[in-house]
């Protein structure tokens, strides 16, 4: 799992990239695509699509660090090392389960129980669930206020 940190790092940083330089593309002047309010829809929504990226990918490589810890073992390490939030916010915490689609590592208890612990910060997942609905909607907006194009009607004679 440590293998796929410089994996998704690299492949966020080139998808963030691609959408800032399609943000400015955008709202720089010469672009004959997007005009009038649509222009600041756009590189707003690609803003956003940028933002979101990074958090999620922030948030992704601290739980890759997470189960990067637990699987080192070593001594002590029973279910998982010292250091592992689990243990550490925890007490009698006996396994855990790692959720990347909500950013989240939810440790199992004694008794069965399942109780999430704070291993990536509230502001990673909350600036990433807010700025992916921000480019969503605004993405939304612009493509439902493009004018309707009719097909012609050829008339036969």
């Amino acid at each position: 799992m440590l293998l796929l940190v410089p994996v998704t790092f690299l492949a966020a940083l080139a998808v963030v990239i691609f959408f800032l330089l399609r943000c400015l593309g955008v709202a720089l002047p010469g672009n004959r695509h997007w005009s009038g309010w649509r222009r600041v829809v756009v590189a707003a929504a690609f803003a956003c699509a940028a933002m979101a990226t990074g958090f999620y990918a922030l948030g992704a490589i601290n739980l890759m660090s997470t189960v990067a810890v637990a699987q080192d073992g070593g001594a002590d390490s029973a279910p998982f090392p010292a250091d592992h939030p689990c243990r550490v916010q925890l007490k009698g915490a006996v396994d855990y389960d790692v959720q990347f689609l909500t950013l989240r590592t939810v440790c199992v208890m004694g008794d069965g129980e399942r109780r999430a612990v704070d291993d990536v910060p509230q502001a990673v997942r909350v600036t990433a669930a807010a700025s992916a609905a921000c480019a969503t909607v605004l993405a939304g907006i612009v493509l439902a206020a493009q004018p309707r194009v009719r097909p012609a009607v050829h008339e036969r004679r």
